[in-house]
């Protein structure tokens, strides 16, 4: 499927249509699932309450089949497959299943009607089964639809709202009555603090990046505020600049790293994937305008400012999309000794000289600009004439003000804006600012899935990670190390089926960067910490999914269950523990590549998911290592309760969770 004007999803593949009380809302969704608790609404654009949803699309099959479906959740479902009713539940919806219907090689009408309980909340994920396979979610890669014009201006209207608070436009536009007590959580965002900006950023780069914040990262939110074109204007950059390099707060720097760690450093700087976000520093490499540059580093930072940012990103930008990786102090030293040899000399270059600043006019500037409003900390005008939010809501962005094109836009700030952006602003505007005071869930995690561009690293739906493409880019930044090429496996997981696969306090100890031990540490890579809304999109991951946010269930060990698990599991059953260490104890001989440790899986892998994973390993993850060892159930340790291949999952599972006891 094709993005529209590069803002819908890549990878959704049914209509979802939702109604309540008369109003309308259309999107694109990966598969038909649903979690939504009392009180939220099903999608932001809906207010909270009873709702209906159709999912329309083609179920794609690719050899006939004979399939049943069922139901989990609460509510009311209806699925029609080719316009035949093939199984129609209420109240509890999990249940018995359909009758084996016969469906044939092809694509064929799928409709899903979904009504939620009567106080609003919703539980919904839809299931099928065959003799072939166990009873499952259906997957993404079963549907398949057309985008409708509805589905169209729904995607549209997310686009919109979301580019809408990565402007900051609510901080200008400010609602006189708030956002409530649920509202969408970007709109808390703030810009960076500025205090002690003296001591960690030079002149240099201050009046570059106040003249014209785009020429030197191209995915900016910051407006451009002065006419650089003009010597008023660069003396507005130059004063801005001067007054911003009084503000200092004595904290102690850590060194300034030596040149001679750059080698190491960039080392560093290929095994932690830098380039699936980033430019290389020195500008070579697969260009690409949404990677952040790096060649203005050497001349951005004081000495030891850069080490002290990369141990942690977040310290005076709380919702800065940089990850925290959690660097060692020498390690954080040898990167940014790389980063500023790199890029030495390679600075954005404007053409523009700038005159000597005055700090009190510089003041007096942030002032009237309203700096204050997206920096906390610095001055706020003495009288505002913006308009409030509900005003703006009211009038046609498209005419005029901040998101208009450059010749309407008349005296507003110049924000960072393409052609797309401004069609997306100006659909989102018709929807109501009321909008900003509610949210979902579920479309937080999807929002928040692009916005730390997770798929830049991650596999989903079948998609491939922006870094398989470009990590070839940095390689040559290792081929000094001896032996690095012949390591084992660096493929890191994919996104597809997180949110039904992990529990929900795993992906947040994930998010958060608390999660100890890791789970793949043999990868040079590691997962970094986006701790600002590590708990909702850890949440929201497993609603997308249809699941209630849960943490590990206890399970109650049969022990004579669990050691023929055990059994199982050794080399006298299917050799698990050939490549999965348990505990303490290492993986006998992992080739190629290690598996997860098994004490470590109590914690990670919900039930449902470890049967699907054990029965087809390469049906959810294409490349993995792991072998199948039953089809249609019949195992092949067929000496072993009664051969039935889902009774000697259960055993596994059961060892597998007696090693917690």
């Amino acid at each position: 499927m094709i993005s529209m004007l590069g803002l819908l999803p890549a990878a959704a593949e049914l209509t979802a249509t939702f109604t309540r009380e008369g109003a309308e809302d259309t999107r694109l969704d990966r598969f038909p699932a649903l979690s939504v608790p009392v009180g939220e609404p099903a999608t932001p654009f809906l207010t909270p309450g009873v709702f209906e949803v159709v999912w329309r699309g083609k179920l794609v099959v690719e050899s006939r089949q004979r399939l049943s479906f069922s139901f989990e959740g609460e509510g009311k479902a209806t699925l029609k497959i080719a316009g035949k009713e093939v199984i129609s539940r209420e109240g509890e919806l999990a249940g018995e299943a359909s009758k084996a219907t016969r469906i044939n090689p092809g694509e064929h009408d799928f409709e899903l009607t979904y009504r939620s309980k009567e106080d609003g909340s919703a539980a919904f994920r839809l299931y099928w089964e065959e003799r072939g396979f166990p009873r499952q979610t259906v997957p993404f890669s079963a549907f398949k639809t057309e985008v409708t014009e509805a589905a169209t201006l729904g995607e549209l209207h997310r686009a919109g709202r979301m580019i809408f608070t990565e402007q900051n436009c609510a901080k200008c536009h400010q609602s006189a009555t708030g956002f409530g007590a649920a509202p969408m959580p970007e709109v808390s965002e703030m810009g960076p603090i500025l205090f002690g900006i003296g001591e960690r950023t030079t002149a240099e780069w201050l009046n570059r990046w106040i003249a014209d914040p785009k020429a030197l990262k191209p995915t900016t939110h910051m407006p451009s505020l002065v006419d650089a074109t003009t010597p008023e204007g660069r003396q507005q950059a130059a004063d801005l600049t001067a007054y911003l390099l009084t503000m200092k707060l004595g904290v102690p720097q850590p060194a300034a790293p030596d040149a001679g760690l750059a080698q190491a450093g960039g080392a560093i700087f290929h095994e932690l994937g830098c380039v699936a976000c980033h430019q290389t520093p020195d500008g070579t490499g697969t260009a690409d305008p949404n990677r952040v540059p790096l060649n203005n580093v050497a001349s951005k930072y004081q000495p030891g400012a850069l080490v002290a940012f990369l141990k942690k990103p977040d310290a005076y930008h709380g919702s800065i999309r940089m990850p925290d990786f959690q660097l060692t102090d020498e390690k954080a030293a040898k990167l940014a000794a790389f980063l500023t040899k790199e890029s030495e000399g390679k600075e954005t270059k404007l053409g523009n000289e700038f005159p000597e600043g005055d700090a009190k006019r510089g003041e007096e500037l942030a002032k009237a600009l309203d700096c204050g409003t997206c920096h906390a900390g610095l001055p706020l005008a003495e009288s505002r004439s913006v308009p409030p939010l509900d005003a703006i809501f009211k009038t046609d962005w498209a005419a005029k003000g901040c998101a208009a094109p450059e010749e309407k836009r008349g005296k507003s700030p110049r924000l960072n804006l393409t052609d797309a952006d401004r069609a997306a602003l100006a659909a989102y505007v018709k929807t109501g600012a009321e909008t900003l005071a509610r949210d979902s869930s579920a479309e937080f995690a999807r929002r928040q899935v692009e916005a730390l561009r997770c798929t830049s690293c991650h596999n989903q739906d079948g998609d491939q990670a922006l870094l398989n493409t470009v990590h070839a880019d940095t390689q040559a930044l290792v081929a000094h190390i001896a032996g690095h090429n012949e390591r084992v496996d660096q493929t890191r997981p994919q996104l597809t089926y997180v949110g039904e696969m992990l529990y929900t306090s795993y992906i947040e100890g994930m998010l958060d960067g608390t999660l100890t031990p890791r789970p793949r540490p043999w990868l040079g890579m590691r997962m970094p910490a986006f701790r600002l809304h590590a708990k909702p999109m850890a949440a929201g991951l497993s609603r997308l999914h249809g699941v209630e946010p849960s943490t590990p269930e206890k399970v109650t060990v049969d022990a004579a269950l669990a050691e023929i698990g055990k059994t199982l599991s050794g080399a006298e059953g299917f050799g698990c523990t050939t490549c999965h260490g348990v505990g303490d104890v290492k993986a006998t001989a992992a080739f190629e590549v290690e598996g997860i440790n098994f004490s470590l899986i109590p914690d990670r892998l919900r039930p449902d998911y470890y049967v699907r994973w054990m029965d087809h390993p390469a049906s959810l993850t294409p490349s993995t290592k792991m072998p199948r060892y039953a089809e249609g159930n019949r195992s092949q340790r067929g000496d072993v309760l009664e051969g039935d291949a889902l009774k000697q999952y259960e055993a596994i599972w059961q060892y597998i969770h007696s090693l917690k006891e």
